[in-house]
């Protein structure tokens, strides 16, 4: 576009595609929805870990654990098996405190289950263990929400809080993960624990 045509106020295909950075221009903005892009901050870190919480189903909640727990030390994973033992029903604790702190994976069900049985156990456990306070939660909800397999989540659902829409479909004050992870939940909560810290029912197949 020339200077004349400028001086008039109009502008021509590539004057408009230079202004929103077009081919060669460097990236436009993503919106949105627009893909799970990596949390910035502990506190972001840390709501998308509640988040997957209540609306992943519990295999998914699992898997992410084990990554989580796979970063931590042996000292920090005794400490939170520790206080998951105590807080285990007195049917269950052996089998919860004959966990392996070695195994990230047992350890994962162990802190899924106990999740499912009672929402908030694993942030209170980790918020206020031993000195580690919430150094350990920050630190355990990055493993978390950085793990493959609650980025895929994210992706699928459009992002942190992405779908607030779907939750017409889902039924009143829920969307439609939320539904999917409770149908889920009430069986992997019901199944048992054998003395070696496995459940009952089988292993999940994620």
């Amino acid at each position: 576009m020339g200077f004349f045509g400028r001086l008039l106020g109009m502008e021509d295909e590539s004057d408009r595609t230079r202004s929103r950075g077009g081919p060669g221009q460097g990236p436009s903005p993503m919106g949105p929805g627009a893909g799970a892009a990596p949390p910035t901050s502990d506190a972001q870190a840390i709501e998308r870990y509640r988040y997957m919480l209540r609306t992943a189903p519990p295999e998914t909640v699992e898997q992410a654990h084990a990554e989580a727990f796979a970063k931590l030390t042996p000292e920090q994973r005794r400490t939170v098996l520790a206080q998951l033992t105590d807080a285990a029903p007195a049917a269950e604790r052996a089998g919860v405190a004959a966990t392996s702190p070695d195994d990230p994976q047992a350890m994962a069900r162990v802190a899924t289950r106990a999740e499912v049985r009672q929402p908030g156990l694993m942030e209170r456990t980790l918020g206020g263990g031993m000195g580690f306070g919430a150094s350990l939660m920050s630190s355990f909800a990055m493993g978390f929400v950085g793990s493959m397999v609650a980025q895929s989540f994210m992706s699928t659902i459009g992002g942190f809080g992405g779908e607030d829409a779907s939750a017409d479909a889902g039924g009143e004050g829920d969307t439609v993960a939320e539904n999917d992870a409770d149908a889920g939940a009430d069986d992997y909560a019901d199944g048992g624990m054998d003395d070696g810290g496995d459940f009952g029912g089988g292993d999940f197949d994620v």
